[in-house]
């Protein structure tokens, strides 16, 4: 029996002897009536203040992981809670009742004001670390490469002061490196005296290699040491200056948050919610007392049957406002697990049942967005397996894996469409299941629809289908199955099979994940698949290219040795006849005489050409000495030949090469020395041959006229660079070409280990 109707006939039995109780128990209904709304809208702000609460402390969370980690996905993120917080801002505001509530929500507008101006300061400034830090690498790899590799060497060893100034400048360069470093991961006072002292460091052996200085090269080192440890100086005091800034701004964006989650949202809204609901349960409290009072009074002289009417009701409400009340307790707490129970069947119990409903909802919601982050975390966690692995077999078993683990399945199957044909390629069981052995799909099957038609084939409660009510398809077991084609652009490639024997259907969530796991699996075998051709055919084109380096210095050899046994000795035989002459040639004029000595001048200049052009198109040296005698010789000469200062500097510790690239890299070395010879007219050059950590180098300097690398238009003016490149990249190293007008030009080739050393 309602509430109403028990009031209703608590008239008809007292009638007006019961007038008092009458009224009392009207304005307890009304009572609770008022408080019932109010009770839920205070309910519903402290849910919301929990919320912000939370927000908050997510936001500030992820920020502080941003400003450490620097993460991309983390800025979204934090972007993200700070919209929700702006969310649930704009909620309460639309709940409030009162000024003060006004004002409450007004500080907590401010504060996510406040907290999207200040972290947008801390993104800048994060992003702006990156981009010094870059900047500081490049200049600290320069400085430090540039005195290793040319100041340190330019000088010998024994010059004392010289070297113990660079090695204390590389010394004190390392020093505010490691400063810069520390500090920037934990801002530390005696890091910045410990970059301070680098610094002053660093100076002072810096003003020793300045008063070092003799040549005007030397002075153009000590320029460009100083340019670059100002440049470092700079960048490394804007980035302490930076971070002192970021954790000034963010100890302000976290005392920001801390005060407006435990001053507004703790130290106000929810008190001022659970002040609100205790004086809504006083009221309620206080009617009831009322009630219980008139009834106790009237009861004296009502009869029986007002008795047995009232107390029932009396007991129903009582415990139905204590369990809503208990309910909002432990609302506000954050448990959503325990209903609201109420046995009565009135107004009460469907309160008690639209609570519950409500707090049913906010558990489901929670437990599906839980779902839906695990769901996406397993999902990032797949792509992230796909992408580490260009091997079809492991990309096509990654994917089986994943369809299995990802919607709980029994038996996962993939084929691949080879020639119009559906061919087995990878399946996935689960332990529990025996799985069945590799067979050709069925043509009328799902497997071969999905291929046919491209669109996804589903089939639920398997047992009722045609194509699986047969004896043999039942001692299967499956329950359900779909199959999903693997498409690149509008073509099918593969299709992916799962079967279910623990359940009847697929639900939208598992045919979601499984369309998704579908169009990341079908790009990841595309991309294996054509990594794999890839792969082939750069394994071919470099066999064809090491075939056609080989086919080239066999011919170089036979033209070498076709000029060496035809046109040399022809041109021999020519200045024996010539000799011959000149001895007989005592009748000649002057005129005549002069000529013929002029002749036996360009023969023998032609003789010796003829020569030089052998020996550059067949190294007897490289085949006689090896490598670095070899080539030591071939420089030795070409030095004399053309009056260089030469210096030659070889060490290849255990290094031992195989003849092809032995060949290569005396190559690369001629056509070097030639373009220095006909185009560079230096008076000195430097050949360097040695080992740098996991690569083998060859470095060709040339202190002669240099050209401009933007004027090489014409494609003949740089045929020779393209060879030694291509000489390079066949050996999987790389070539680098520095020149500029008026100082010279340098040539680096770097060949690594792995790919020149005798196996």
């Amino acid at each position: 029996m309602r509430i109403r109707q028990s009031l209703l006939l608590l008239v008809l039995f007292l009638g007006l002897a019961l007038v008092v109780n009458l009224l009392a128990l009207g304005f307890l209904a009304r009572t609770i009536t008022t408080a019932l709304p109010a009770i839920a809208a205070d309910v519903t702000r402290q849910l919301l203040a929990v919320q912000m609460q939370a927000r908050l402390r997510d936001s500030e969370a992820v920020l502080y992981r941003y400003l450490m980690e620097g993460k991309p996905g983390l800025k979204t993120q934090f972007r993200s809670q700070l919209q929700n917080f702006e969310t649930d801002v704009n909620n309460y505001h639309a709940s409030i009742t009162s000024p003060q509530e006004q004002g409450w929500a007004d500080q907590l507008a401010q504060t996510h004001h406040q907290a999207d101006s200040i972290s947008a300061d801390l993104i800048r400034l994060r992003d702006a670390q990156d981009l010094s830090i870059i900047y500081l690498k490049d200049a600290e790899v320069k400085l430090s490469a540039f005195l290793a590799h040319q100041v340190r060497v330019a000088r010998p060893q024994n010059d004392a002061i010289y070297q113990n100034a660079v090695s204390g400048m590389q010394e004190y360069l390392s020093e505010m490196s490691l400063a810069i470093a520390s500090y920037l991961a934990s801002p530390d006072p005696a890091e910045t005296v410990r970059f301070g002292e680098g610094v002053i460091g660093f100076q002072h052996h810096y003003n020793i290699f300045k008063s070092q200085v003799r040549t005007k090269e030397e002075q153009f080192w000590s320029d460009y040491v100083g340019n670059l440890i100002t440049q470092i100086k700079i960048t490394g005091q804007i980035l302490m200056q930076g971070r002192n800034r970021q954790q000034q701004q963010f100890a302000t964006f976290a005392d920001m948050l801390a005060e407006a989650g435990e001053e507004v949202l703790v130290g106000e809204i929810q008190p001022h919610a659970a002040a609100s609901l205790a004086t809504t349960q006083q009221q309620l409290a206080t009617a009831m007392s009322l009630a219980i009072a008139s009834s106790l009074f009237v009861a004296f002289l009502s009869t029986a049957v007002a008795g047995v009417v009232t107390w029932p009701l009396l007991r129903r409400i009582d415990t139905g406002i204590g369990a809503l009340a208990r309910g909002a307790e432990r609302v506000a707490q954050g448990d959503l697990s325990q209903p609201v129970e109420v046995s009565s069947q009135d107004e009460l119990s469907r309160l008690a049942a639209a609570f519950n409903s409500m707090m049913a909802d906010l558990a489901a919601r929670e437990r599906r967005l839980t779902a839906r982050l695990s769901e996406l975390e397993a999902l990032r966690l797949v792509s992230l397996q796909l992408t580490s692995t260009l091997a079809p077999d492991q990309v096509l078993h990654t994917i089986a894996a994943s369809a299995l683990r990802l919607v709980s399945a029994a038996e996962v199957r993939i084929f691949v469409l080879e020639n119009n044909e559906l061919d087995f390629a990878v399946s996935a069981s689960a332990p529990s299941v025996e799985g069945r052995p590799p067979r050709t799909p069925r043509k009328d099957g799902i497997t071969a629809t999905a291929a046919s038609t491209g669109e996804p084939q589903v089939i639920n409660h398997a047992a009722e289908h045609p194509l699986y009510n047969s004896p043999l398809a039942q001692s299967w077991g499956i329950e359900a199955t779909a199959a999903f084609p693997l498409k690149q652009g509008e073509q099918v490639i593969g299709v992916l099979n799962v079967s279910l024997i623990d359940r009847a259907a697929f639900t939208q969530d598992n045919l979601r994940i499984l369309a998704l796991l579908s169009d990341q699996a079908a790009i990841a075998l595309e991309n294996a698949r054509l990594y794999e051709r890839l792969a082939r055919r750069e394994t071919r084109l470099r066999t064809l290219a090491e075939k056609m380096a080989q086919i080239q210095e066999e011919e170089r050899r036979l033209i070498g040795l076709d000029l060496h046994d035809g046109l040399t000795q022809l041109l021999l035989s020519a200045n024996m006849h010539l000799d011959t002459l000149a001895s007989l040639a005592d009748g000649l004029n002057g005129q005549a005489l002069a000529e013929l000595r002029l002749g036996q001048a360009r023969l023998r200049e032609s003789i010796n050409e003829a020569r030089w052009v052998v020996s550059e198109l067949r190294p007897a040296t490289l085949e006689d000495f090896g490598l670095v005698l070899g080539l030591r010789q071939y420089a030795t000469e070409l030095s004399e030949l053309e009056n260089w200062q030469l210096e030659f500097v070889a060490d290849l510790g255990r290094v031992k090469l195989n003849p092809a690239v032995e060949t290569a890299i005396f190559r690369i070395a001629q056509e070097a020395l030639t373009n220095a010879r006909k185009y560079a007219k230096p008076k000195r050059v430097r050949v360097s041959l040695f080992v740098d950590r996991e690569n083998l180098a060859l470095e060709v300097r040339d202190w002669g006229c240099g050209f401009d690398m933007g004027a090489l238009t014409d494609e003949s003016q740089h045929f020779g660079l393209t060879g030694m490149q291509e000489r390079a990249m066949l050996l999987g190293g790389s070539l680098k070409l520095d020149s500029q007008p008026g100082r010279g030009t340098k040539i680096t080739a770097r060949i690594p280990l792995y790919a020149v050393e005798v196996k």
